[in-house]
Protein backbone atom coordinates (compact mmCIF):
# COMPACT_ATOMS: atom_id res chain seq x y z
CA UNK A 1 0.00 0.00 0.00
CA UNK A 2 1.28 3.44 -0.78
CA UNK A 3 2.16 6.27 1.20
CA UNK A 4 -0.57 9.33 1.56
CA UNK A 5 0.05 12.24 -0.58
CA UNK A 6 0.02 14.37 2.46
CA UNK A 7 -1.73 17.34 0.79
CA UNK A 8 1.26 17.62 -1.86
CA UNK A 9 0.67 17.38 -6.04
CA UNK A 10 1.91 14.39 -7.24
CA UNK A 11 3.51 16.38 -9.87
CA UNK A 12 7.58 16.77 -9.30
CA UNK A 13 8.74 19.29 -7.08
CA UNK A 14 10.67 21.75 -9.78
CA UNK A 15 12.71 23.44 -6.76
CA UNK A 16 11.21 27.09 -7.05
CA UNK A 17 10.69 28.54 -3.79
CA UNK A 18 6.88 28.93 -3.27
CA UNK A 19 7.13 32.27 -2.25
CA UNK A 20 9.56 33.40 -5.06
CA UNK A 21 7.44 34.79 -7.73
CA UNK A 22 9.81 36.01 -10.17
CA UNK A 23 10.94 34.91 -13.49
CA UNK A 24 13.13 31.73 -13.86
CA UNK A 25 16.15 34.10 -14.89
CA UNK A 26 15.57 36.06 -11.70
CA UNK A 27 15.67 32.74 -9.49
CA UNK A 28 18.40 31.24 -11.53
CA UNK A 29 20.57 34.74 -10.37
CA UNK A 30 18.85 34.57 -6.81
CA UNK A 31 20.19 31.04 -6.12
CA UNK A 32 23.89 31.69 -7.31
CA UNK A 33 23.75 34.83 -5.08
CA UNK A 34 22.76 32.36 -2.53
CA UNK A 35 25.15 29.82 -3.08
CA UNK A 36 27.84 32.36 -3.11
CA UNK A 37 26.90 33.91 -0.01
CA UNK A 38 26.05 30.50 1.90
CA UNK A 39 22.35 31.58 2.60
CA UNK A 40 19.79 28.42 2.08
CA UNK A 41 16.62 29.33 0.00
CA UNK A 42 13.43 27.84 2.11
CA UNK A 43 10.73 26.44 -0.04
CA UNK A 44 8.04 27.41 2.11
CA UNK A 45 9.30 30.83 3.61
CA UNK A 46 10.90 34.14 2.50
CA UNK A 47 14.52 34.79 4.05
CA UNK A 48 14.79 36.27 7.27
CA UNK A 49 16.08 39.47 8.00
CA UNK A 50 20.03 38.39 8.00
CA UNK A 51 19.83 36.19 5.12
CA UNK A 52 18.06 38.44 3.31
CA UNK A 53 20.73 41.51 3.52
CA UNK A 54 23.39 38.87 2.73
CA UNK A 55 21.36 38.47 -0.48
CA UNK A 56 20.80 42.13 -1.00
CA UNK A 57 24.43 42.65 -0.18
CA UNK A 58 25.32 39.69 -3.02
CA UNK A 59 23.18 41.78 -5.39
CA UNK A 60 24.36 45.03 -4.91
CA UNK A 61 27.52 43.26 -5.59
CA UNK A 62 26.80 42.08 -8.90
CA UNK A 63 24.84 45.18 -9.76
CA UNK A 64 28.58 47.27 -9.32
CA UNK A 65 30.86 44.09 -10.80
CA UNK A 66 28.72 42.26 -13.89
CA UNK A 67 27.50 44.98 -16.27
CA UNK A 68 24.47 45.88 -14.82
CA UNK A 69 25.22 49.45 -16.37
CA UNK A 70 26.45 51.61 -19.74
CA UNK A 71 28.86 54.08 -20.37
CA UNK A 72 26.35 56.87 -19.42
CA UNK A 73 26.06 54.63 -15.82
CA UNK A 74 21.98 54.30 -17.27
CA UNK A 75 20.94 50.55 -16.26
CA UNK A 76 21.52 47.89 -18.43
CA UNK A 77 18.46 44.94 -18.95
CA UNK A 78 20.28 42.91 -16.37
CA UNK A 79 20.90 45.86 -14.19
CA UNK A 80 17.24 46.35 -13.93
CA UNK A 81 16.53 42.60 -13.27
CA UNK A 82 18.92 42.87 -10.68
CA UNK A 83 17.18 45.85 -9.16
CA UNK A 84 14.11 44.35 -9.48
CA UNK A 85 15.23 41.59 -7.30
CA UNK A 86 16.95 43.68 -4.30
CA UNK A 87 13.51 46.06 -4.27
CA UNK A 88 12.05 42.44 -3.61
CA UNK A 89 14.19 41.03 -0.87
CA UNK A 90 14.42 44.64 0.78
CA UNK A 91 11.34 44.67 2.84
CA UNK A 92 12.72 41.00 4.39
CA UNK A 93 15.89 42.85 4.57
CA UNK A 94 15.21 45.98 6.04
CA UNK A 95 11.32 45.36 7.77
CA UNK A 96 11.14 48.61 9.54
Amino acid sequence: MSAPHNGHPSAPHDGRPGWFTGSDEKLTLLRRVAGARGVVLDPDTPPAEADAEELTDGLADVLLTEHCFDADWETTPYGDLVESLIDALNPYAYPD
